[in-house]
């Protein structure tokens, strides 16, 4: 068995911003040859967004494009071009899988959509990301996270009951569409091996918001009822987290007699009172027992109620900063971060193994790339153009 797992897998990569590079990436992270084509001068959109080592915007230093482009190579190419339309077919001809991101009417009058690809590589694997999918009246509409959690039905069940609908704080779902396209591209080679045969994968954002909720869309289904955003009264135990002197901690309760259990780890024998016993009665008596709870965190620090909480037992949560993850003694256990130098941006963390392969693990082998620093290598090299017609490709603006 090879040690990187999607050894001799060629991808060539025509995404930007998020989903589809965090796709590739991880394809890259196990092996996979993953060719990153950006425009000449320009390059993925996301190299324009920060944050920048000391707040100073530099293309080759931003930090969203140096998480999400670990492992790959990069190729300066203008596909609205004739020569490099047919220097991206030279490529696509030999490859496994093709991954983009664009909108499908982009893609359409590039005439770069799976059915025009598949004429000159029936093998291929095609892997679509796109805000609606590639059918459907919201074919060819634009969306950012916001209007996809919208849509998507999130929006409608995050926050207070008595405000405004909230959106996630990150683009998770961006995220999660990049893991359903790998899973989707994965299931496609490994049925290619039967068929001999490429496929389209068509992955929607909105649709993986919807996805992600299905509690929600059942509640209806089931019993015609509308889930609503959080009650009035905050859960005291359950989903929020409730002040310490340095930070925000929970605690959940699941079993009748995990409240029990709470009030012997916080020491508030008030908690006893058969008033409290009940859920319902919990919710009669509300006020008075947020602030006995809130009152028994007031001198407590995070760090100590969260380890405590555990060693009786107890699921406890606790909020994590940036900084304090990089030190958090599970993750720096488990080795889950992982240091790249890079030549602009020098030495970095970088967020390490998420599938979980121990035989075969990710493997940080390469940092994310210079704007077309593999240009002239995969055009002479893997094409077998020569240096002169290189010369006039840069000549041009083609490169």
């Amino acid at each position: 068995m090879t040690d990187r797992v999607l050894e001799g897998v060629t991808v060539i990569d025509l995404t930007q911003y998020v989903s589809g590079p965090y796709c590739t990436k991880l394809m890259a992270d196990y092996g996979a040859n993953v060719i990153k084509v950006e425009c000449p001068k320009e390059g993925d959109p996301s190299r324009n967004i920060g944050p920048f080592p000391d707040d100073v915007p530099d293309k080759e230093k931003s930090g969203l494009f140096l998480a999400l482009n670990v492992n790959k190579q990069s190729l300066s190419l203008d596909v609205n071009t004739a020569r490099g339309r047919d220097l991206l077919l030279e490529l696509i001809k030999d490859a496994d899988v093709v991954v983009e991101n664009l909108t499908p009417r982009v893609i359409t009058n590039l005439n770069l959509n799976y059915e025009e690809l598949s004429k000159i590589n029936p093998r291929l694997i095609m892997t679509s990301i796109s805000d609606f999918g590639q059918t459907g009246p919201y074919r060819d509409w634009k969306a950012t996270e916001i209007v996809a959690e919208a849509i998507g039905g999130n929006m409608y069940i995050s926050g207070d009951y008595d405000r405004e609908p909230l959106c996630f704080g990150v683009p998770l779902f961006q995220y999660v569409a990049g893991q359903n396209a790998l899973a989707a591209t994965l299931m496609a080679l490994y049925e290619r091996e039967t068929s001999h045969q490429g496929q389209h994968i068509d992955v929607s954002i909105s649709e993986v918001v919807t996805s992600c909720i299905p509690y929600a869309f059942q509640y209806y289904t089931y019993i015609g009822a509308i889930w609503r955003r959080g009650p009035a009264r905050r859960l005291l135990f359950g989903v929020d987290l409730w002040p310490t002197k340095d930070g925000h901690v929970g605690l959940s309760v699941i079993r009748s007699t995990d409240f029990e259990e709470i009030g012997a780890f916080l020491d508030v024998p008030e908690m006893y009172d058969p008033k409290f016993s009940t859920a319902a009665g919990r919710e009669d008596h509300y006020e008075e027992l947020k602030e006995l709870y809130l009152n028994s965190l007031k001198e407590k620090g995070k760090d100590e109620f969260f380890h405590e909480a555990h060693a009786w037992r107890l699921m406890a949560s606790r909020e994590l900063t940036p900084s304090e993850l990089l030190q958090c003694e599970q993750l720096i256990d488990r080795g889950y971060f992982l240091e790249q130098e890079h030549p602009s941006a020098g030495v970095l963390p970088y967020t390490g193994e998420t599938m979980g392969l121990t035989a075969t693990p990710a493997q940080t082998l390469l940092p994310p790339p210079l704007l077309g620093q593999h240009t002239d290598e995969i055009i002479r090299d893997r094409l077998g153009h020569s240096s002169e017609e290189l010369t006039s490709l840069k000549q041009d603006n083609v490169i």
